[in-house]
């Protein structure tokens, strides 16, 4: 198996170490980073992820608080300069391995060896996500899956359109379309529908109350599959 990494800490050094640290590791599949808690947990709740390198103090909350409310059993490698915490933070059934700062990559390597040969971690960790951390302005706002009707893209951002509101969010449609449930679907190149909001469907375009979102050549026979494997 191949972990994919998630380093949460706010200093871009670590995170540019850690990420030459796990290159360097071919059980590693790739590492992505995020600056903040909300970030962190934006990304964990919209695509899979099998192992954090979590930094205690970040700005906008402890690595702790982090570890409470996160709602994925994702092992956790806490990375932090408070040694006190370092010990306590086996409290936290996640925790794995803790490295104090400056890393070595001799130690680094050791902590990830322990998350491999873990039995559990035979088979990557994937989360049945129910809603996903959509950043509005500065702040992040909580929206359930099952509340997004369509997505359409804006250049560079994203609208998320729902029953009783629209974010535009700073996030392209591609890298949304690899993070979204099987049910969402591509069928524009402007737009993703919630496959399980549809309410009827002509050879041109879907409706989904009073929305009518356009189907392009390319993406229908896609479409058409779904729809005839729904009926069988």
């Amino acid at each position: 198996m191949k972990l994919k990494c998630l380093v949460i800490d706010d200093d871009p050094l670590i995170c540019d170490l850690i990420k030459h640290f796990c290159d360097k590791i071919p059980e590693i599949e790739y590492c992505i980073s995020a600056g903040t808690g909300m970030d962190g947990l934006q990304v964990l709740s919209g695509q899979e992820i099998n192992l954090i390198f979590l930094d205690f103090n970040l700005p906008d909350m402890k690595g702790q608080y982090l570890l409470e409310i996160k709602k994925t059993d994702v092992p956790v490698i806490m990375v932090t300069s408070e040694a006190e915490f370092a010990a306590k933070s086996y409290e936290y059934e996640d925790v794995q391995d803790f490295l104090v700062k400056p890393i070595s990559f001799d130690r680094f390597q050791k902590a990830v060896q322990r998350i491999l040969t873990k039995p559990q971690q035979s088979t990557p960790i994937k989360q049945d996500q129910e809603v996903i951390f959509v950043k509005d302005g500065t702040k992040f706002v909580r929206l359930p899956y099952q509340d997004i009707l369509y997505l359409k893209s804006e250049g560079n951002y994203v609208s998320f359109v729902t029953t009783d509101k629209t974010i535009l969010s700073l996030i392209t449609i591609k890298e949304l379309e690899e993070k979204l449930p099987s049910y969402f679907m591509r069928v524009h190149r402007s737009y993703i529908v919630n496959l399980q909001r549809m309410e009827s469907i002509s050879t041109e375009e879907i409706a989904i109350g009073k929305h009518h979102i356009p189907i392009s050549q390319k993406y229908r026979p896609d479409l058409m599959l779904y729809i005839g494997n729904a009926n069988e």
